[in-house]
């Protein structure tokens, strides 16, 4: 296994241990704004009520002269608290003490672009120009990369958060569409009067008998997450509410589930006399990016002079390159093993880490070179 460069390390250190959770990664934002300060460059932060109202903004930075073609993203939010995080450095990998969250997603992928910024501005090999882009509100929302300035002149990006082993790299991932309902029904006294009522909570639980949920066909899921009704025992609830969401790789395939499940709602709800009201909205789009694209090319480049074999993936989770390739900026998700995340025995392999700090490297070595 390669000697892990051990400034990798302490950067990763410093920052995992900010705690700053999805729309509250203040403090983490002014680390990375003053470790890029502290290298003469000049990190610009967005106005932080253009994503949501959080207490920070997605912050951009340039490294290099001249035009960049790229850009390298990371987001700052982690899902759970690290504040009291207490860091194992074992023989072969990183993980917490047990007690929390190690952070790694995605800690990882901002100590990978901090320390690479380091390494250039301090001489320590060639680059091309390239920007670093480090979002807010990743885990909840996606609304810190749907607010990114994409900088001018950026034709590709490259986020660094797949939960994937490096080498391994999300060219499709799913789409999601999520959905809320409020069954409407009628009010009145469970003993008294029963018969008056019209039950919310039992319409729901008919529909929900017959809605299609799990894994529907091989690249299709429907889930309910949450559902709530009622006021009183002794009350027939006159309202229910559901909420849920449907994954899948083609958007109509989404889009004709979304209208199945609407539709075993409204029968139930006509069946007994009671209103339906429905909303749904895309969290995130579906993508590809083709073998070919350049994207695509340099992915597999830059991880083929890190020394590993690279392996196009589809991924059925969201994250900020979903949300980049629908707006029209073609974008790869890295695998940077950050593994068993979100939980407290999140953990990440130093081989892995050291594998994600020369596949940024070579992503922005001027014309490949594999040096450096």
């Amino acid at each position: 296994m390669e000697e892990i460069d051990r400034r990798l390390i302490e950067v990763f250190l410093e920052v995992a241990s900010i705690d700053g959770v999805s729309a509250r990664e203040r403090r983490v934002a002014d680390h990375v704004i003053a470790r890029l300060r502290q290298l003469g460059l000049d990190p610009v932060e967005s106005n932080p009520a253009r994503v949501g109202g959080g207490n920070a903004g997605n912050v951009v930075c340039a490294v290099g002269a001249g035009e960049a073609d790229r850009a390298l993203i990371a987001h700052l939010d982690t899902a759970r608290p690290t504040g009291g995080l207490r860091t194992r450095l074992l023989p072969d990998r990183l993980t917490s003490d047990g007690s929390t969250v190690l952070g790694a997603d995605n800690r990882l992928g901002v100590a990978i672009l901090v320390h690479l910024a380091e390494r250039v501005a301090r001489g320590g090999f060639d680059a091309r120009p390239f920007h670093l882009a480090f979002t807010v509100q990743e885990e909840t929302t996606l609304a810190g990369s749907a607010a990114l300035d994409v900088p001018r002149g950026v034709r590709m990006g490259f986020v660094f958060d797949s939960g994937l082993r490096p080498g391994n790299f999300v060219a499709r991932s799913y789409g999601a569409r999520r959905f809320h309902a409020e069954i409407v029904g009628r009010a009145a006294h469970s003993g008294i009067a029963p018969e008056k009522g019209i039950d919310a909570v039992r319409i729901a639980a008919r529909a929900i008998a017959r809605m299609p949920l799990g894994r529907i066909d091989a690249t299709t899921t429907a889930n309910l997450g949450t559902l709530r009704g009622g006021s009183a025992i002794n009350v027939v609830p006159e309202r229910a509410e559901l909420e849920g969401e449907v994954r899948a790789l083609d958007p109509a395939r989404v889009d004709a589930v979304v209208s199945d499940l609407r539709s075993v709602l409204l029968s139930e709800a006509r069946d007994a006399g009671a209103k339906l009201r429905f909303e749904t909205a895309w969290d995130f789009h579906p993508y590809e990016v083709a073998a070919g694209t350049l994207a695509h090319r340099e992915a597999v480049r830059a991880i083929g002079e890190a020394g590993l074999i690279a392996t196009a993936a589809v991924s059925a989770g969201g994250s900020d390159a979903n949300v980049l390739n629908a707006r029209g900026l073609p974008t790869i998700n890295l695998g940077i093993g950050a593994q068993n995340a979100h939980g407290d025995d999140e953990f990440v392999l130093l081989e892995d880490f050291a594998a994600c700090a020369r596949i940024a490297r070579a992503l922005v070595r001027p014309d490949g070179d594999p040096r450096g």
